[in-house]
């Protein structure tokens, strides 16, 4: 672990609005302490607007870190405009996290191997496949924030990026762009898109003295050292396959973890979800998984906000009064 000592911190993630379970608001996992903020992903316009009210209702939060798991719009369309409400604040010291996928060139260049491909057009098409973090990183630079290469080992505030490592995030890069090779990393229950796989982990120490890994919707192939995560992140959005492969493959007793979903993703045919997840892990006697499909997770603290306690109190779910 490398998380500095004597730092503490709290988890709230965000869940969906007004009781709408249709509409895919992605994800936002806010971590925290008395003086800064960690913003893991923003799905959503509505997300940046709960983060805004959030640091509005704590003047003591001076600096404010903003990590993109990866490039699909259910973790990245609400950072821009948080970025700019940052930038019109002005009262925060603001530094955005990201894959440069740019400066990795040449490894990416050797990996493809097709003797069709320079520089150039290379670092065209990573810009293409990665449009979304090239959009962010452009908004922060002309805020004047400071952009920081999003590589294992680097300090988030008082988190630490523990994946994934270089060869394994321009692995993928080469395979996004590459289309004579499969757009998918691992095998079995471990397969991933290759726009999924290379997500930034995060770790944190949080206030309760557990350690929380969040790894967006990484491949389970890319994630290590599990056994060492008292609460685990289930990736994307807690679909089954993956979470399979980290209990059946990745943890030596994967009875002993407190697990965490964030299920943001719609009832659409082509979102994810966690129903299965929840169904499996019912079966095979896993205490349930905290879920924010269920209302805002909070640790340490309660569990969650149910959407029926929370609607009967007259407070719509992902709103930042309640801390």
């Amino acid at each position: 672990m490398r998380l500095q000592k004597g730092i503490i911190m709290r988890l709230k993630a965000l869940s969906n609005y007004d009781g709408d379970l249709d509409k895919r608001f992605g994800d936002c996992i806010l971590l925290y302490d008395n003086t800064s903020l960690v913003v893991y992903d923003c799905g959503h316009t509505r997300h940046a607007e709960a983060v805004e009210a959030f640091l509005q209702s704590d003047r003591s939060i001076s600096q404010v870190h903003i990590v993109v798991s990866h490039n699909d719009s259910d973790h990245t369309d609400g950072v821009c405009k948080l970025l700019d409400w940052l930038y019109a604040k002005g009262q925060y010291v603001v530094i955005v996290y990201s894959h440069q996928y740019l400066k990795h060139v040449d490894t990416i260049l050797d990996k493809i191997s097709d003797k069709r491909r320079n520089r150039d057009s290379l670092e065209q098409s990573l810009l293409d496949e990665f449009d979304n973090i090239k959009t962010i990183i452009e908004s922060a630079q002309a805020c004047g924030f400071l952009t920081v290469e999003a590589l294992s080992g680097t300090n988030v505030g008082n988190c630490t990026i523990v994946g994934p490592t270089i060869d394994e995030f321009t692995d993928v890069a080469a395979k996004a762009v590459d289309n004579r090779v499969s757009n998918n990393i691992g095998e079995g229950h471990a397969e991933e898109t290759v726009m999924n796989a290379a997500s930034v982990q995060l770790e944190c120490k949080l206030e309760n003295a557990e350690t929380i890994l969040l790894c967006g919707d990484a491949s389970p192939l890319y994630l290590h050292n599990l056994d060492s995560y008292s609460i685990i992140q289930l990736p994307h959005h807690g679909q089954l396959d993956d979470a399979q492969a980290i209990f059946e493959e990745n943890l030596t007793n994967p009875y002993n973890k407190t697990y965490f979903i964030s299920d943001n993703t719609g009832s659409a045919a082509t979102s994810g979800g966690s129903d299965q997840l929840v169904q499996y892990m019912k079966d095979e006697k896993y205490d349930p998984a905290l879920n924010t499909k269920s209302g805002l997770v909070l640790i340490p603290g309660s569990a969650y906000v149910s959407v029926t306690s929370r609607q009967q109190q007259g407070v719509r779910l992902g709103e930042m009064d309640y801390r």
